[in-house]
């Protein structure tokens, strides 16, 4: 019986693979915080990446004489250059829109808009975490 119990008090006292069971415990969250952290670094940067696109397409839309139409380029090229401003994104000119307003004073204004869905890579089909998100954006130029 004594045997049993100086056993007994030895195995408790051990304290080998105490942080193996911690590391286990504690590394799924370490984890799921830093795939977070990089992952909205990414979305961060398509977002801000997608908006500077739209601020240099509505740029490029109005840059063009208004007494002299046929200078300014079309809806289709606006498009174009937004998506070549757009860096290491995988938009396409479907995700741009280019819209002409005119104020009531008479001048027209060109907005360029996006609408993305942004994915993220590292949840997959995660039940509550699957899915995307919808960036969207506008940028308006008033034409000079």
């Amino acid at each position: 019986m004594i045997i049993r119990f100086n056993r007994i008090t030895a195995f408790r006292r051990n304290t080998g693979g105490a942080t193996a069971v911690e590391f286990a415990l504690a590394a799924p969250i370490l984890f799921l915080l830093m795939f977070a952290i990089i992952e909205f670094g990414r979305a961060w940067w398509a977002k801000n990446s997608l908006q500077f696109a739209v601020e240099r397409a509505a740029r490029y839309a109005v840059v063009c004489d208004p007494n002299n139409p046929a200078t300014c380029p079309s809806d289709s090229e606006v498009k174009t250059f937004a998506v070549n401003q757009a860096y290491a994104q995988s938009a396409s000119s479907g995700n741009f829109t280019v819209a002409p307003l005119t104020l009531v004073s008479g001048k027209t204004v060109k907005c360029v808009s996006y609408i993305y869905q942004f994915t993220p890579w590292f949840v997959g089909d995660y039940g509550p975490l699957a899915g995307a998100m919808n960036f969207t954006g506008t940028s308006c130029r008033e034409i000079q």
